[in-house]
């Protein structure tokens, strides 16, 4: 009776765990058992390493899921097709923009669709070209380069007011040489109305000397 209620226990156990393994692999969408929808395409250059199964977002909201990988050519071009399954209430825009995106610190890759079209859908079994995805080394270098030509737009600035500062020291320069000479001519201009205005004044006090002629 001991041996068949251990028995008895370990079977449980083992059902159970089954059940839980099951449970867990069909939430996380690992099965979409009767699960209705339909299939879009996209081409990609390169996939970064997304894997099957990876999720498809909407607008941010979980639509569907990688449902295949596989190369594809293109005039002689190689490269990757993916097929997605897409939840049959999510309807796509013709304006759709398809990208891939790197979710959290483990990197884990998954594909974006954007879209604000309202009107025009696109139907199931269309293809769709893939935005390319830009690694970190990718954005490294364009970060970089972009570095750069701040770099040099700031020694053209920098250029540029050493240029403004010789100017200004130079109209400074002007501006002192000329000051002397304004000066120099408004006291002249001071003395000579100094010397028109006692003219004045003694030609009033002293009219006969408009009439007075010295000897010769």
């Amino acid at each position: 009776m001991k041996r068949y209620s251990n028995e008895f226990k370990v079977g449980i156990f083992f059902i159970v765990c089954i059940i839980g393994l099951f449970y867990m692999v069909y939430s996380t969408g690992k099965l979409n058992l009767k699960k209705e929808g339909y299939f879009v395409y996209v081409i990609f250059d390169d996939v970064a390493g997304l894997q099957k199964d990876a999720p498809v977002m909407f607008n941010g909201f979980e639509a569907g899921r990688v449902f295949s990988i596989e190369p594809y050519y293109d005039n002689l071009n190689s490269k990757i097709r993916l097929k997605l399954f897409i939840d049959k209430n999510i309807k796509i825009g013709t304006d759709a923009v398809v990208s891939i995106k790197t979710l959290g610190l483990m990197g884990e890759k998954y594909i974006q669709i954007s879209s604000k079209e309202l009107k025009d859908f696109i139907k199931p079994d269309s293809i769709l070209i893939g935005k390319p995805y830009k690694d970190l080394d990718t954005l490294m270098d364009e970060a970089q380069n972009i570095s750069n030509v701040v770099v040099g737009l700031i020694n053209n600035v920098n250029s540029l007011t050493d240029e403004v500062k010789k100017i200004a020291v130079n109209v400074n320069y002007s501006v002192d040489e000329n000051k002397n000479k304004i000066s120099n001519i408004i006291s002249n201009l001071e003395l000579a109305s100094k010397n028109i205005e006692e003219l004045t004044n003694e030609l009033k006090s002293n009219p006969w000397k408009l009439l007075y002629k010295p000897k010769k």
